[in-house]
């Protein structure tokens, strides 16, 4: 029947479920309350339930890890995708009146998403802000309004539209000059449980700094954010220069971890590595590939000096560089440079280096030693074992402007004294789903190996590329202090403290719950 069109559909759909989805039972009655609560406040044909016929296509559409769409997997009872904040309001006073968990949903990349299911037995609601993407750009006073609908994409687009010197950093390519998207964030349209629009100014510069990075659904809900946009210039200079084990990538991928993080603040290095097919002198079919990739804000007589200076062992010519616009080089680093650039409007597109295949698991670590020769070794070594086909890693160096930032300047911690982070990829095919498990015990094996060459007290990961394995809340919603220190440290280190002090004044019943979201204080 696809969703409801209009109010006077309602009552009927209202009555069909309550009498032949479920027998008469508790259950049913919160469910068929809690549609009438939202009947009555006319968004009824912006509410899914697992009755329409598009609900599926809803709840998939901006699912990206396909490991979540099982048969098995939990479902939310309704799916409401608000037009306006009245909508998004209404969406928790309902909730809250008829005890239901609540789950947001904006681009829906959570990595283990949370914000699409819930492993709790309790039913749940999905607000889906996708309606919700409205990208204001102001070039005069270089800022924007952004809704929290939109994607990165929409984001730069629309940008680019209306100038293409300048961007938003975001957690990428111009990290190491300007900060994080955090780090640029002046203002916000924020709902908490008790349904109150708040701004910076009325929710005070306590909450303000929370929900810049002190993860996502613990909080309230942001509607939207006021960005500051930075300068790009007119030509950025892009290159990617693969080596193999036989090229000796070992030995320049070794020398690339002692300077990279001094390079100058206007590049942005990284270093991608996987398997690929070859023939090897000891009889192998398969080797470790390792791709530097670099941006830079400049042209590429500028950057072929610099790196001839700095990284001779690369062997950077002015032919492995294409000059291009700095939107232009979101595309040649996603993987993409034959693309238009209305690829970056496509909601379901999966950047092809970090989810190239539907199913993954990810995992993050910092680095703040070179690992050593050896230890590379071992790494190879596991990466061509056969469940590793689809891993990928991706070294991120830091420094640059992050070396600035004090580490409580907002709830992401990793600043100074890291020379860059690594995530963990690995992805399978959606029918070879039945062999999650087989791969995801690959990825803790070689999470274990790293340990020694990693962070220590807390082992560092960063909270958007979220990982359950290092800890989550109880399903009772009742979460002690200690047991969230467990992981709370690992992404906020000592800023984990302040967050929960501020969720336990901002929302002390823990309406917004999920199993890695902050918790207030309960002992």
């Amino acid at each position: 029947m696809g969703f409801l069109h209009s109010s006077s559909l309602f009552p009927f759909l209202l009555v069909f479920i309550v009498s032949f989805s479920w027998p008469i039972t508790s259950s049913a009655d919160i469910y068929g309350d809690f549609l009438h609560c939202l009947s009555s406040s006319s968004i009824s044909n912006l509410v899914y339930t697992q009755m329409n016929s598009s609900y599926s296509s809803i709840l998939e559409s901006t699912i990206h890890n396909s490991r979540f769409i099982t048969p098995t997997s939990p479902k939310p009872w309704v799916i409401v995708t608000p037009l306006h904040v009245s909508h998004v309001q209404a969406t928790i006073r309902c909730s809250k009146i008829h005890g239901l968990q609540l789950r947001t949903r904006s681009g829906g990349h959570d990595f283990e998403g949370v914000s699409y299911i819930s492993e709790s037995e309790s039913p749940f609601v999905i607000i889906d802000l996708a309606n919700l993407r409205s990208v204001q750009v102001d070039v005069e006073n270089e800022v924007a309004w952004v809704q929290s609908g939109a994607i990165m994409g929409e984001l730069y687009c629309e940008i680019a539209q209306k100038n293409r010197t300048l961007a938003f950093p975001g957690y990428g390519l111009l990290f190491r000059k300007y900060g994080l998207a955090a780090d640029n964030v002046i203002d916000a349209e924020f709902i908490d449980a008790n349904g109150r629009i708040l701004n910076r100014k009325s929710m005070g510069e306590d909450l303000f700094w929370a929900i810049r990075g002190g993860g996502g659904g613990s909080f309230g809900i942001v509607l939207s954010w006021k960005i500051k946009l930075v300068h790009v210039g007119e030509t950025v200079t892009v290159f990617s220069i693969s080596k193999t084990l036989e090229q000796n990538a070992t030995q320049i991928l070794h020398r690339w971890q002692y300077i990279s993080y001094k390079f100058p603040d206007g590049m942005y290095p990284s270093i991608t590595i996987s398997t690929t097919n070859t023939t090897t002198q000891d009889g192998r079919n398969l080797t470790v590939v390792v791709t530097f990739s670099t941006m830079f804000l400049g042209r590429a007589n500028e950057l072929v000096l610099l790196m001839q200076n700095i990284f001779s062992e690369l062997g950077l010519t002015s032919k492995d560089c294409n000059e291009m616009s700095f939107v232009e080089s979101i595309l040649a680093l996603g993987l993409l440079p034959n693309q238009n650039l209305e690829i970056l409007l496509d909601r379901n597109y999966r950047v092809s280096f970090l989810v190239a295949t539907p199913s993954f698991k990810t995992k993050s670590d910092y680095v703040k030693k070179p690992i050593p020769e050896i230890g590379f070794q071992g790494i190879w070594s596991q990466l061509l074992e056969p469940e590793a086909r689809g891993a990928t890693f991706n070294f991120v160096a830091y420094g640059g402007k992050m070396d600035e930032f004090p580490e409580s300047a907002v709830p992401f911690p990793h600043r100074k004294g890291n020379l860059y982070k690594i995530s963990y990829n690995i992805r399978w095919r959606e029918d070879d789903n039945v062999n999650s498990e087989r791969y995801i015990a690959w990825m803790r094996r070689f999470y274990s190996y790293m340990k020694p060459f990693v962070s220590k007290s807390p082992r560092e990961a960063y909270v958007n590329y979220r990982d359950l394995d290092i800890g989550k809340n109880n399903e009772d919603g009742y979460t002690t202090y200690a047991q969230m220190s467990v992981w709370g440290r690992k992404y906020f280190k000592n800023n984990f403290d302040r967050l929960v002090k501020i969720k336990t004044k901002i929302d002390p019943e823990n309406f917004f719950w999920h199993q890695q979201s902050i918790s207030p204080y309960f002992g």
